[in-house]
């Protein structure tokens, strides 16, 4: 049985260690006191037009498995059946109407009867959140086709008040304070800036200052391992004095 002390160090290596591999996912956030977080790495171009990276300071919301809003960097998104959902399938919120105020956010979705057959082309997001795509038509009268664009809803976005850490709740997600609630708006709203398509975030966590916190906590356990060994060879001797 490890006492405590070796638990903890092990969990500091752990952690950093875990952030050290966050480095280079989209998105991700750094544990409180583990890695700081550097400059924001540069956005990364994405040829996938459902791929947004939303304004400094801000998070996207998704419904977490319990329904609870969540709160990512991570925009890499893509479409479930009629959803727009993240990366790890949560469903994303938004609106459906251009006027969130009063509303709360709702999981996005195109029209079911598109999907079925198929008249979804060119489904994309666009710098003020709005999930578009161009449906196919004819027109009755004359016969003539045409392509009509759909608006299904804008995306949602969030904002804790200065100051505030969000807890995380692993490498990419975390969850609102108790008793804080975010600012919940629209990109390009006054409030928030817009988003930037066809690109991925490069993801909260400052490389360099992880893998120097990971080499602390090497050197930290090594340290303490070397004073369990040294305790050790001391009692031994203590105890061969005695006899």
């Amino acid at each position: 049985m490890i006492g405590r002390a070796t638990s903890e160090a092990l969990e500091r290596v752990a952690q950093r260690a875990n952030d050290a591999l966050a480095a280079f996912t989209p998105g991700a956030l750094a544990r409180t006191g583990s890695a700081v977080l550097g400059p924001p790495a540069p956005p990364q171009f994405a040829s996938d037009p459902l791929s947004v990276v939303a304004p400094a300071n801000a998070y996207f919301v998704t419904a977490g498995p319990d329904g609870a809003p969540r709160y990512t960097r991570d925009g890499g998104f893509a479409l479930a059946g009629t959803r727009l959902v993240a990366r790890d399938g949560a469903p994303v919120l938004g609106f459906a109407g251009a006027d969130p105020r009063g509303h709360l956010p709702a999981p996005l979705q195109i029209d079911p009867s598109d999907v079925a057959l198929a008249r979804h082309a060119d489904l994309h997001i666009e710098p003020d959140g709005t999930l578009a795509y161009t449906r196919p038509a004819i027109d009755p009268r004359t016969g003539q086709r045409f392509a009509e664009r759909i608006v299904a809803g804008r995306v949602a976005l969030a904002r804790f008040p200065a100051g505030t850490v969000p807890p995380r709740l692993d490498a990419t997600h975390a969850a609102a304070p108790p008793g804080v609630l975010p600012h919940v708006g629209l990109p390009g709203d006054g409030s928030f800036d817009r988003l930037l398509p066809h690109a991925r975030d490069g993801g909260g966590v400052d490389l360099d200052t992880a893998l120097e916190r990971l080499s602390e906590a090497y050197t930290a356990f090594s340290a303490l391992r070397a004073a369990f060994a040294a305790r050790g060879s001391t009692d031994r001797t203590a105890t061969e004095l005695v006899k």
